[in-house]
């Protein structure tokens, strides 16, 4: 539920690879906030060297906002509204947080009904803390229009008492497998310090364990394209479904 170095070297690839939809309806899974480990000032830096028609106004509301930081509580919050608004030009934000200050306070362990559903959907860190996960997936599938982009990002490993749950990278082969879901972006990362590796097949995952490349507080993130409106369905794993490759189902033992 937070935007940090890796959201934004994410986001910024997204971006200047055309990928995001251009104004889009939003939709946070978890209110985000400000982490603060990308600097203000490189935030600024980019609105200001972007070639966006409104960048000066975006400038503007970014130095206001932190201007008048010692009388607002939710500034962390806000930087985050600044940071949607300068990457995807957002035609409506909105969030499901139960404590967030902005958001619609739903239960995510149950179906959610809304009034639409939205271009983009991101979950930086919310699916971890839902007790109900295949709720929390078939929600974010219905919320998500078709064409729509889902971000995800998932502790892997560490992460010591964070959530109920860590997540393997298997998991995003076979739920973009099971729904046809088109993987955009697959990377692994480290905060700090700053590490991203490109993840482009089951077997990248197997060279990188064998190679100890994974460290003590791994994150997995992942951008998926929705092809089509289809009904959200529990998936099965690769190795018991047998639609991976020999070298990986020998890992699946080496690895133990």
């Amino acid at each position: 539920m937070a935007i940090t170095e890796i959201e934004y070297a994410l986001f910024t690839n997204l971006k200047e690879a055309k990928i995001l939809p251009e104004k889009p309806h939003v939709l946070e899974f978890g209110e985000n906030n400000w982490y603060g480990d990308v600097p203000v000032a490189q935030l600024l830096h980019d609105i200001e060297n972007s070639s966006s028609n409104d960048r000066s106004e975006l400038a503007e509301k970014l130095i206001k906002i932190v201007d008048q930081k010692e009388n607002n509580p939710w500034i962390n919050f806000d930087l985050a509204k600044i940071f949607w608004e300068f990457f995807v030009d957002y035609e409506s934000l909105t969030a499901i947080d139960m404590g967030g200050p902005n958001a619609h306070k739903f239960d995510l362990n149950y179906p959610v009904i809304m009034d639409r559903q939205f271009d983009i959907t991101a979950n930086f860190g919310t699916s971890e803390h839902i007790f109900n996960l295949a709720q929390f997936f078939a929600t974010v599938h219905d919320l998500t229009a078709p064409g729509g982009i889902m971000l995800h990002a998932f502790p892997f490993t560490g992460w010591i008492d964070h959530g109920f749950y860590n997540f393997q990278p298997t998991f995003i082969w076979d739920l973009a497998a099971q729904m046809r879901y088109d993987i955009i972006s697959f990377i692994y990362g480290e905060m700090q310090p700053l590490k991203i590796l490109n993840i482009r097949s089951r077997e990248d995952v197997v060279k990188m364990a064998k190679n100890k490349e994974f460290g003590n507080n791994g994150l997995l993130y992942t951008a998926l394209r929705k092809t089509q409106d289809n009904e959200f369905l529990p998936i099965i794993q690769g190795y018991y479904g047998n639609i991976v490759s020999e070298e990986v189902k020998k890992a699946w033992v080496e690895l133990r």
